[in-house]
């Protein structure tokens, strides 16, 4: 058994870890395999820029950024989501990273044209 006091046990610990930062809106982004190779990590990275320019990363009305696994669909990303609009983006490039921000998470708009739509 391995003693809570062991270097490979021991995970780095800050008091802002144990709270939920404040935000307005909870952004998603795809970094999966099909996504990432789709540029979904430069396009993270495009956001978090936009965001701190705004000043809206984790404060009152912000944005809190998160990256996950596979989203579906796969086949549209890469693929965004927020909440609590429950919106599903595919954000191609950075001008649509760029214009989402803009639009969506400082103006409050839906951003129609980049929604991604149910096909039957």
């Amino acid at each position: 058994m391995t003693e809570p006091s062991d270097p490979q046990t021991v995970v780095d610990s800050h008091p802002d870890w144990s709270h939920i930062p404040e935000h307005a809106h909870h952004v998603f982004l795809c970094t999966g395999p099909r996504c990432t190779q789709r540029g979904a990590l430069q396009l993270w990275k495009k956001l978090r820029r936009q965001l701190l320019e705004h000043q809206r990363i984790e404060v009152p009305g912000g944005v809190l950024l998160t990256r996950t696994h596979c989203q579906f669909p796969c086949n549209l990303g890469p693929v965004l989501t927020v909440y609590p609009q429950a919106c599903w983006y595919r954000v191609s490039n950075e001008a649509e990273a760029i214009r989402l921000v803009d639009v969506h998470l400082v103006g409050g708009e839906i951003v129609e044209d980049m929604l991604i739509r149910e096909r039957r």
